[in-house]
């Protein structure tokens, strides 16, 4: 998936951390195969090529992360959109080159008349895609999330349950450390001058995603555009949100609404995240340029203080 994964695992003194590290990348690579947009020999890159109308045998990794991007487009009111490939491409984001100088309006616009969800079908019974219109599918805001969770399940599997699984920086923990305690998850702060960690939270179970502006980004004339776009506008966001840590019950469910509230920005984001009873910490740029942290109570019971 073009980044990094780590996992810490509790196990029994003669637990084959050899063995281990070999399941964990047999999944990831199955993974990459099936959810990559740019490897040519991956399933997702094969169906944004098949003929608008063709069915496409679809595996389950696939058809999972669909249906789930698909219920997000309709639940966030289309902040989510799997479809929103043509933007990332047009602002030079992923595999791009990056832009001298911003698009025009009619170039967004030709871009934005390319998205739509609705353009992508799931047989019934999960088995076949199809694109219905010149969509494409980009699975990278959830990617990372849904391998994290397949992973731990694999742990699970392999009587391992309790343990921690990064990928690209999107976290799934199940159970205890060794000493008995809950996982310590550090968030990290945006300002690269101040090292360290923002927050810290204590987590047995779930999901832990990030979605930010500080990473990801390139500045023309002095002003910055971030990676985050509005499917609605079809440019950058511009709101005072910087980053937005959400948790859920699992890691795809986390990624993915991490992006929403990302695009939808603080006051908006907030609320719908608090409706469906998310923690939720957000940095939120001040007049003066300095980030100021707001948290539900939800997120706050969760502070390691």
């Amino acid at each position: 998936m073009g980044s990094t994964w780590s996992a810490r695992v509790v196990g029994p003194a003669d637990l084959d951390a050899g063995a281990t590290k070999s399941a964990i990348e047999a999944e990831l690579a199955a993974l990459d195969e099936a959810l990559s947009n740019y490897r040519e020999t991956a399933e997702l890159y094969r169906f944004n090529h098949t003929p608008v109308g063709e069915w496409f045998n679809v595996s389950t990794h696939l058809a999972n992360v669909v249906r789930f991007a698909a219920a997000l487009n309709g639940e966030s009111g289309g902040a989510f959109d799997m479809t929103v490939k043509p933007l990332v491409d047009l602002w030079g984001f992923g595999a791009a080159e990056p832009r001298a100088q911003q698009p025009s309006d009619a170039e967004i616009a030709a871009a934005r008349a390319r998205l739509g969800n609705a353009m992508v079908e799931l047989s019934p019974d999960g088995t076949k895609i199809r694109r219905n219109a010149d969509v494409n599918v980009d699975v990278d805001a959830v990617g990372p999330g849904y391998a994290a969770d397949v992973v731990a399940a694999r742990l699970s599997a392999r009587g391992l349950p309790d343990h921690l699984v990064e990928i690209g920086g999107e976290i799934r923990v199940q159970g205890r450390r060794p000493d008995g305690t809950a996982w310590r998850v550090g968030i990290e702060r945006p300002e690269r001058a101040r090292a360290g960690f923002e927050a810290v939270i204590a987590l047995d179970a779930g999901g832990v995603s990030t979605s930010g502006d500080y990473r990801d980004y390139f500045e023309i004339d002095g002003k910055r555009y971030s990676h985050t776009l509005d499917p609605s506008t079809g440019r950058p966001v511009e709101h005072a949100l910087t980053s937005v840590t959400v948790i859920a019950q699992d890691t795809l469910a986390a990624d993915g609404y991490a992006t929403a509230v990302m695009v939808m920005g603080p006051e908006r984001g907030m609320a719908w995240a608090d409706a469906r009873a998310l923690p939720v910490l957000m940095l939120v740029r001040d007049a003066d340029g300095k980030t100021v942290e707001r948290y539900n109570d939800r997120f706050a019971r969760l502070l390691v203080r």
